[in-house]
């Protein structure tokens, strides 16, 4: 619609409001109802490509592409988006914020450790996964931090409203996907989703256990589903949140709980009004729902067995193996780090230092063969070891940067950001795209900027 015709219908008497309406956005940020044709129709190229790559992140594991290295289609988007973004007409720079400078610092720090640590100089590196050669796994895992880092970058330029609704629709995706999974284990028929490269066996070795959808591990899946949560309920996408929400009791993570609970208790501690009445009905009803299922009180016990509290599940086996295994995991990272405080060990060499950190420390038989490439477990650790004490601060700084940023948008996407900051302490790679698709998220603006008063590009409302 031209700017003449804008202001023509606006000065028709009683269409001025549905004008308005139909060429603002809305007030607080919520996103218009949008299908994924509408979403890949309209905007600038990479734009699409970036938001195609947001509906499609939950699959990190099946309809992967085997080139050498599990290509995904969300990856593939990103490239395309990013590519197209450098290629093409650019928007206008949003200057530089701590945020950005905290990310260009990251990108820094990726280059110097791999320069510094191209060629390893140590004797006895551990050579499992390594299959490429030390040299090429390196190069690979640097290529993987600039793709995440180049993906957020990209991602924060597209406005708020339409990465939402991306989300939301991501949320329809996995929940089918985990659909998918979830019959395949209850009949014991896992042949389709092999072929479409989905898990087939749990975790422990069992069709019975799998809970992971199209992750590869169920924490990864409680990862997205916990903030995709969130966003819903941001959106009012109500239905979407009830998937998410399903996908989450299917993952069984402790990290979905514990980041959910941490992001309820800040916005009740700052005492936000406008959430903290639906809050406390929700806890009413979620205890009513607790008294009158046996199923439900068991999840809730088998999950605070795996922190610890055990009383609550005293029949729950190795409740807390995860947890010790990812503390003891976490240690040998920090010491990686005080040995190489600067530069880390380098890109993608935590597995190749394991074995020289170890030192009888307990973990499980398979750490002792050939069957697994160790990895952190938690993204703080993982820069620290790989990367140094730099770009540790770094990354903490840019999440402290995405919760202040947020303070006063919407106390809901200030739940997010806290339950990324706590939901990146369990996963395996800081590299991990939905991690920055969230990042990206937060970062973005809510809408996008309003013409000057007077200037061509101003509609006349009248």
């Amino acid at each position: 619609m031209g700017i003449s015709s804008i202001g023509v219908r606006a000065s028709v008497p009683g269409v001025t409001e549905k004008v308005a309406e139909e060429t603002l956005p809305s007030i607080d940020g919520r996103a218009a109802k949008a299908s994924v044709r509408q979403l890949v129709s309209t905007g600038p190229w990479f734009q699409r490509f970036m938001l195609l790559s947001v509906v499609f992140m939950p699959f990190q594991y099946a309809l992967t592409l085997s080139v050498g290295f599990p290509l995904k289609i969300s990856e593939i988007l990103a490239v395309l988006g990013i590519g197209t973004y450098v290629l093409g007409r650019r928007s206008k720079p949003r200057g530089m914020d701590v945020a950005v400078g905290a990310a260009l610092f990251l990108a820094v720090a990726t280059v110097l450790s791999a320069i510094v640590n191209l060629t390893p100089t140590e004797s006895g590196l551990r050579a499992v996964g390594y299959e490429r050669g030390f040299q090429t796994d390196l190069l690979l895992y640097s290529g993987y931090a600039f793709l995440a880092l180049s993906f957020w970058a990209v991602l924060r330029r597209v406005e708020r409203h339409k990465i939402v609704r991306a989300t939301v629709l991501s949320i329809w995706l996995c929940g089918v996907a985990v659909l998918l999974q979830w019959a395949s284990s209850i009949t014991g028929n896992t042949s389709i989703i092999g072929l479409l490269g989905f898990r087939t066996l749990g975790v422990d070795g069992t069709v019975e256990t799998l809970r992971s959808g199209p992750f590869l591990e169920g924490q990864h899946l409680g990862f997205f589903a916990g903030a995709a949560i969130l966003v819903a309920l941001y959106n009012r996408s109500y239905p979407a949140a009830a998937i998410a929400a399903l996908c989450i009791l299917y993952s069984q993570s402790t990290t979905a709980y514990a980041g959910i609970a941490a992001g309820v208790a800040l916005i009740v501690v700052l005492k936000f009004s406008k959430v903290v009445g639906p809050l406390i009905v929700a806890a009413l009803a979620g205890v009513l729902v607790l008294l009158f299922s046996d199923t439900l009180r068991n999840t809730l016990g088998r999950q605070l067995a795996k922190i610890g509290f055990t009383e609550f599940a005293p029949d729950y086996q190795f409740a807390t193996t995860s947890l010790n295994q990812r503390g003891v995991k976490t240690e040998i990272s920090f010491d990686m780090s005080k040995d190489n405080p600067l530069f880390g060990v380098g890109p993608g060499r935590y597995g190749a230092f394991f074995d020289q950190y170890v030192n009888g420390r307990q973990l499980p038989w398979i750490y002792s063969t050939d069957q697994t490439r160790p990895i952190a477990e938690n993204a703080y650790a993982h820069v620290a070891a790989e990367l140094g004490y730099c770009a540790l601060i770094a990354f903490c700084m840019l999440i402290l940067c995405l919760i202040w940023r947020n303070r006063r948008t919407s106390p809901v996407l200030v739940m997010v950001a806290i339950f990324v900051a706590l939901g990146v302490a369990t996963q395996s790679s800081w590299t991990f795209l939905p991690i920055w698709a969230v990042f990206g998220l937060l970062a973005a603006d809510d809408r996008e900027k309003e013409p000057e008063p007077g200037s061509p590009a101003a509609p006349v409302l009248g």
